[in-house]
């Protein structure tokens, strides 16, 4: 690779790294939110929550990196222009496929790298995401108990907490289990942490009391050191896991394995996710040729410049608006895949064909 490619290629790499992290961190900030909305703050501690945010990097950098790739490249285009480098470069005998290749290489590494998140990384994360949270919604205590409140977790059963730990430890603990007509029990504890006893949501209580029959004036307490509580409420049965199409593999889509179970519409569903998934991962090359063909097409100027970047800005919306209409048609009666491979393949036809031809 000549030295101007590999100075190109390293603005284009510099450019398109800050702009994930910034448009990324603010998509990651926003989706950590709502996922914490989503699970009503029900997490044992900050480190697990990371670990549960950080499954929805991949699903991010799908829809992120397309658009730190359209700003890369106009903005390290437009300071060239502004600063004469690209023009040097032209009047030393560069085409306009020798400049726009750094960029290209580029948008193919990110394309490929989209590949690999569309294909197998996301549905990964996702459906282990989403069988953490499903993990969290089923745990009986864990998806009640609020510290410093007193939370009724069923009729008959109301537990108090007064903080939880940095290692997830409930501390100063109180249970009143009134779930048995005939009697009520107290449960004291300094503190106290979730297990699972036969599959089944439970408390191991760390010294503490058991006070008896409190309804019947009886009196009557156990001291412990360790004691297991086990809740008699009812608890959901354990349903399968139906994931969302964003949650399965390329190959379950197209191909079901259970597809003589699925309604015909459901079928089709998964076959237009399919197919988008792999046209979506050719946005990056689509938006390098477009950059390309708008930007390196015509006379180097300032003027000019500015209009060319409107230009492309524009015609990148556009293209985005009309792969979401012919979806939108791929969802109705007509053709799959010519609906949803339609865009993609004018989009790359026209922006090469304009990247060699057009301009002056």
């Amino acid at each position: 690779m000549p030295r101007y490619a590999r100075y190109l290629f390293k603005q284009y790499l510099i450019a398109f790294l800050i702009f994930t992290l910034m448009f990324g961190g603010m998509v990651y900030i926003v989706q950590s939110v709502q996922l914490l909305d989503k699970i009503d703050g029900r997490i044992d501690s900050l480190l697990y929550f990371f670990g549960l945010t950080l499954l929805l990097l991949p699903k991010l950098f799908v829809h992120v990196m397309p658009l730190s790739m359209l700003a890369a490249l106009v903005y390290v285009k437009q300071r060239m222009i502004n600063d004469n480098e690209l023009v040097i470069l032209s009047t030393s005998g560069q085409n306009r496929w020798q400049l726009a290749a750094p960029g290209l290489l580029l948008c193919l590494g990110v394309t490929v790298f989209l590949a690999l998140m569309e294909f197998q990384v996301q549905p990964m994360t996702m459906q282990e995401l989403r069988e953490k949270r499903k993990e969290i919604a089923d745990n009986l205590f864990v998806n009640l108990i609020k510290p410093g409140t007193f939370s009724e977790i069923g009729k008959g059963l109301t537990v108090y907490v007064n903080s939880i730990s940095d290692k997830g430890f409930y501390e100063n603990i109180i249970i009143y289990d009134a779930t048995k007509e005939d009697r009520s029990v107290v449960y004291i504890a300094e503190s106290a942490e979730i297990v699972q006893n036969n599959n089944q949501p439970g408390m191991r209580l760390v010294n503490g009391k058991v006070l008896q029959d409190l309804q019947n004036d009886i009196k009557g307490s156990l001291s412990f050191e360790e004691y297991v509580y086990q809740s008699t409420l009812e608890t959901k049965k354990t349903t399968e896991i139906r994931f969302k199409t964003d949650e399965m593999y390329l190959g379950d889509l197209l191909s079901p394995p259970n597809a003589s179970q699925l309604a015909p519409q459901t079928l089709r569903k998964y076959e237009i996710s399919g197919h988008k998934r792999i046209a979506n991962i050719l946005t990056p090359l689509i938006i390098g040729l477009i950059v390309s063909a708008c930007i390196l097409t015509g006379i180097f100027g300032r003027t000019s410049n500015k209009r060319r970047v409107s230009t492309c800005i524009i015609v990148t919306l556009g293209y985005y608006i009309i792969a979401m209409i012919f979806s939108g048609l791929a969802e109705s009666k007509s053709g799959i895949i010519a609906n949803v491979y339609t865009p993609p393949v004018f989009a790359l036809l026209i922006a090469c064909l304009y990247l060699q031809f057009g301009g002056s």
